[in-house]
Order: structure tokens, then C-alpha cells, then sequence
């Protein structure tokens, strides 16, 4: 397999990774974390949120980042956006926004470049960070920290509640 965006990216910014190849392509944490024998917290979700309330803008969206054992918390992360309101991006947006299929959206490499980033502080406790390569198929493996490197001027807080 070639290098994906993902790949390029980071290799951009000095971020070291390792490659994982799942056995079968892969939408979630879950199975993710059973294709390679992880606990799930390791598997990081990259979501995209959309403002409700602003006018249409070019910041309309941002990227969260949570434990794949955590849920997205839209209240915290409206808080953290001066919003009253946000919501999941819709699929056809997502794809738009950042190149990336839902269930395969990364951290970085994204189509647009003026996406707000969150990571919840929860990623940062990790021994490991697993994320998308941008395909189904296949992860990578990171410290945390140099996730949080790869996301530039990421806002790190509270963003997700219990699964």
C-alpha cells in the first residue's frame, strides 16, 4: 500500500507513527480495538461537529478528538465554541470538509484547512493513540503528545462524558 495523506502529513511535521493493517476494513472503535487486540480508549475518534447557529462561514465546522471508550459531548463542545448549539456533521459534509469517508475521518490531513481542533484531555492519559489512516483498512499508532503536536493549536479540555 502507498503512503495515504495521513501518512504524508505527519511525515510533514515530524510526527512519528507505526502502521497497523486491520484484518478487515473497519468503521469503529470497537472493532478496531478487537482487530488488534487494544483496549478500545486507545482508539481515538475523529468527529466532526457543525455550528448551528453562525451564518454559513468558512469556520462552520471543527474536529473533536475523544478516547474511542468516551462519548462526544455537543454541550461541552458548544461551550468551547461560544455556541449555544452544535451538531454531528452530516456524512455528505464531512466528506466535503475533510476528504475522508465517515468511519475513516484522521486527525489531520484533512481537504479543508480552517477546521477548529478540540482534543479531549483524556487522549493525553493514553499509553497509545491508534487513528485512522484515512482508509478502512489500516491504522496508526502514536504518543499522544505527538498527536496533539500533528493537530496544531488543538484546544485540549473536557469534550466527551462515560460510553
Amino acid at each position: 500500500m502507498g503512503k495515504t495523506i495521513v501518512m504524508r502529513a505527519l511525515e510533514a511535521k515530524g510526527v512519528p507513527y507505526t502502521y497497523h493493517k486491520h484484518a478487515r476494513k473497519q468503521h469503529t472503535a470497537a472493532g478496531v480495538a478487537e482487530d488488534l487486540d487494544i483496549p478500545v480508549a486507545w482508539v481515538v475518534k475523529a468527529m466532526i461537529v457543525k455550528r448551528e447557529s453562525s451564518p454559513r462561514s468558512r469556520r462552520d465546522f471543527a474536529l473533536v478528538v475523544v478516547p474511542g471508550d468516551r462519548q462526544l459531548s455537543l454541550k461541552k463542545v458548544a461551550e468551547a465554541l461560544g455556541e449555544k448549539d452544535v451538531a454531528m456533521a452530516l456524512e455528505r459534509d464531512v466528506q466535503r470538509v475533510t476528504g475522508f469517508q465517515v468511519g475513516a475521518v484522521s486527525v489531520v490531513g484533512f481537504r479543508r484547512k480552517d477546521i477548529v481542533a478540540f482534543v479531549d484531555q483524556g487522549v493525553l492519559a493514553l499509553e497509545q493513540a491508534f487513528i485512522s489512516s484515512g482508509r478502512p483498512d489500516a491504522g496508526l499508532a502514536l504518543a499522544p503528545e505527538d498527536l496533539l503536536r500533528a493537530i496544531e493549536g488543538a484546544q485540549v479540555g473536557d469534550f466527551s462524558t462515560s460510553a
